[in-house]
């Protein structure tokens, strides 16, 4: 319903992306969310204060929803969420998907990240863009809290209704790039100093895969690097290369000697044993214990035409002008005083 900002304040807008399961390694988006928002600056964090979802330079806010409106998972159109008219749901609340699949309804929970945009929203329009208001901020964002900001019981709790539900987020100056002529992923890794599987890792829209098949003297190596990815990511992303045998542990084995004596990684070896996702890499793994070991190596040639997903997006290939990416945390850098 396109009922005006709960009370007239608000002072931004948040595109947030909703996940299936919050917080997993393997979470995936279903929906975004388009949020209008009214915030105030708390802090300023320094690097005595970095920990999960804030870094140096980052800003804290506090506030309230206005209103929210839901958006398909994947678009074509980068600011489509700047758009003047949305589907607004209730006033005050986050927006509700319905999930027929899963026989649910979901919202948005901590911890979800994405785009904030401070400017003048009677400026936006129809169809969405980046408006041209040289003094608005365009950074990443982190929803580190919804409800509770206002305190327990007396007017707090009698306001908190009226006010809509109170968050609490992370700005991120140094988190968004635009993207101009000519950016590939390989050039903002060069560029900032990451890797084409960190902006992967922060970008749902680079995550998209293609079929191709193996070509003679390919292996999981070769494709991890020539895609932009790693090789576990390879293997997860194809049953066929998840092949394992049992192994039964012998005394003084540890993750890292096995890993060296399979010419594999630790991190391989995690992800076939789930079981040991924390286990120390240089302690003993107790003896008689059966573990999976991959059948194939990070650098045996793949079967000729063996059909593989790898990413859509190759490292060279040039990114759509005009839209953005957000880029991976920059511990250590400096951020705005002031919004």
């Amino acid at each position: 319903m396109a009922t005006p900002a709960l009370q007239g304040v608000a002072n931004a807008r948040l595109l947030l992306h909703q996940l299936d399961y919050p917080g997993a390694v393997t979470a995936k988006p279903i929906a975004r969310q388009a949020w209008e928002v009214s915030l105030k600056q708390v802090d300023l964090i320094s690097s005595r204060d970095n920990g999960p979802g804030i870094d140096t330079g980052d800003i804290l806010c506090e506030g309230f929803l206005c209103r929210a409106a839901l958006l398909p998972a994947r678009t074509t159109e980068p600011w489509d969420w700047l758009a003047r008219e949305l589907p607004w749901q209730e006033r005050g609340l986050r927006a509700v998907l319905d999930q027929p699949d899963a026989r649910r309804r979901s919202t948005i929970e901590v911890p979800a990240d994405g785009l904030c945009w401070f400017g003048e929203i009677g400026g936006l329009t129809t169809p969405g863009s980046l408006p041209d208001q040289p003094r608005a901020v365009l950074a990443g964002v982190s929803l580190l809290l919804v409800g509770a900001a206002y305190g327990p019981g007396g007017i707090g709790s009698m306001l908190q209704a009226e006010l809509g539900e109170a968050i609490t987020v992370a700005i991120k100056p140094n988190r968004v790039q635009v993207i101009g002529y000519g950016d590939s992923l390989e050039v903002l890794t060069a560029r900032y100093g990451t890797t084409t599987e960190a902006l992967r890792q922060v970008n749902p829209e680079l995550q998209d895969l293609k079929t191709i098949a193996a070509a003679k003297g390919d292996s999981l190596y070769l494709l991890a690097g020539r895609y932009g990815t790693s090789t576990g990511a390879v293997r997860q992303d194809n049953s066929a290369l998840m092949q394992s045998l049992p192994y039964l542990v012998a005394d003084g084995d540890t993750l890292a000697n096995l890993a060296s004596r399979q010419q594999e990684t630790v991190s391989a070896l995690r992800l076939f044993n789930h079981q040991l996702a924390r286990y120390p890499a240089s302690a003993p793994l107790p003896a008689g214990v059966t573990i999976q070991l991959p059948v194939i190596g990070v650098g045996d040639s793949l079967a000729v035409g063996l059909p593989l997903l790898v990413p859509k997006v190759e490292p060279g290939d040039p990114l759509p002008l005009g839209g953005w990416v957000l880029l991976p945390p920059q511990r250590g850098v400096g951020g705005l005083v002031e919004l």
